[in-house]
């Protein structure tokens, strides 16, 4: 009898250390990585090269832009801080009349960086803004979380536009101007698909294909200075 009952004792020790093996392997399993689970930021913060006027334009022109800050494309390719973006007019209305607004279509699709080959990415524009004002301080890294305070920093002195204002380059040319923006120091973090910031624009629709992102004005014309802030989404 005392031998059956040591050996059951034996198999219950043995069965006890089994379980506290398995519990110790388990509370020391790796948990997923950051990088696993993180979602991949599509975002493309971007600057309008030259002024883009409804009157001064017409469908198929080329429209160029450049990075304000890195951004990473949905296959992990890095684009470096001013990378080309060239797209198109594909729609236009130079002015508002009697049979409706102003209206400008905008297509981009393609990148072009400094050092590589131009490629083809699906992409819309989602949002436009003002130029950010001389000796603000616009951190790009507070919008986009693949980028530290060190790598990117926009709305320096070298990127404003004609040492005046964001609507100097359209005036200058007799183009008229539009009133002061109430919004035109909105910051990365703070731009909203499907909005325009700039006033008398608004943004009627975007996708990304053809015409791409549409935008109106009900009073003069459709105009983008050179120095708009671009907010685009990839796919």
């Amino acid at each position: 009898m005392s031998g059956a009952i040591a050996k059951i004792s034996r198999s219950k020790s043995f069965f006890i250390i089994v379980l506290l093996h398995t519990a110790a392997a388990l509370g020391q399993s790796t948990p997923p990585s950051a990088s696993s689970t993180q979602q991949a930021d599509n975002r493309i913060f971007a600057e309008l090269d030259h002024l883009t006027h409804a009157k001064r334009v017409k469908s198929g022109d080329a429209v160029t832009a450049h990075l304000l800050a890195p951004a990473r494309l949905p296959d992990g390719t890095e684009l470096p801080k001013g990378t080309k973006l060239i797209g198109s007019i594909t729609d236009l209305k130079p002015k508002a009349d009697k049979e409706g607004p102003s209206k400008m279509g905008l297509l981009f699709t393609t990148v072009a960086p400094k050092n590589g080959q131009e490629r083809t990415v699906s992409m819309v524009l989602v949002t436009v803004a003002p130029h950010t004002q001389q000796n603000d301080v616009d951190l790009l890294s507070g919008g986009n979380p693949f980028s530290g305070g060190n790598r990117m920093q926009a709305g320096t002195a070298s990127n404003t536009l004609n040492a005046t204002t964001n609507e100097g380059e359209a005036l200058s040319r007799g183009l008229g101007a539009r009133a002061p923006a109430s919004h035109s120091n909105v910051a990365p973090g703070q731009l909203q698909p499907g909005k325009s910031y700039l006033p008398d624009i608004v943004m009627v629709s975007y996708s990304t294909m053809s015409p791409g992102t549409l935008l109106e004005s009900a009073n003069g014309s459709v105009y983008l200075d050179a120095g708009v802030r671009l907010l685009l989404i990839t796919q």
